[in-house]
């Protein structure tokens, strides 16, 4: 039977990682595993609020990558444009990867691409009218499931994890 905030509370009730972490404890009491509560509750998390985030998108067609494409190019307006090189450094993949997302991006009229003006061996690519029509709705669902997501905790709770959570990042991003 599952454990639920209404039979106990917060700190009473017993997760998945409590779970793990007490059979760790039961075959290896000689390891620390404060870190593991830590850490397996953020890959757990991220593997339920990225189900979550799938199933919004399939909405509009769209994967996580395809969506993160739209987004770089919706946040520079007035133009939406961005380079490749631009782009893969905002949503942080390999060359080869982001030309496969525009491909299917263009290929459904979400994006074109053009020449640069400055740089004849250069690309644009631009968010076309439909791309930024469907990113504009697919973008308010998004971050209404974030919210759902994220109101489990109140507003001080938030704050003080992504504190917490960008001082984590801060020390292992490049």
């Amino acid at each position: 039977m599952q454990n639920t905030s209404k039979d106990l509370s917060q700190s009473e009730a017993i997760d998945q990682i409590d779970r793990i972490v007490g059979l760790w404890q039961q075959v290896r009491p000689d390891l620390e595993l404060k870190s593991t509560e830590v850490i397996g509750r953020i890959v757990r998390l991220e593997y339920f609020i990225t189900r979550r985030v799938l199933q919004d998108l399939a909405h509009y067609d769209l994967n996580v990558g395809e969506f993160d494409v739209l987004a770089a190019l919706r946040r520079h307006p007035p133009s939406f444009q961005l380079s490749p090189h631009q782009l893969q450094s905002m949503v942080l993949i390999s060359s080869g990867a982001l030309t496969n997302r525009i491909n299917r991006l263009e290929s459904r009229g979400l994006v074109s691409r053009a020449q640069a003006e400055h740089d004849r061996r250069g690309v644009i690519v631009t968010l076309t009218d439909q791309g930024f029509n469907v990113l504009e709705t697919a973008v308010k669902h998004h971050l209404a499931a974030e919210a759902e997501l994220a109101n489990t905790l109140s507003i001080e709770e938030q704050r003080q994890v992504a504190a917490l959570l960008k001082k984590m990042l801060l020390a292992i991003e490049d």
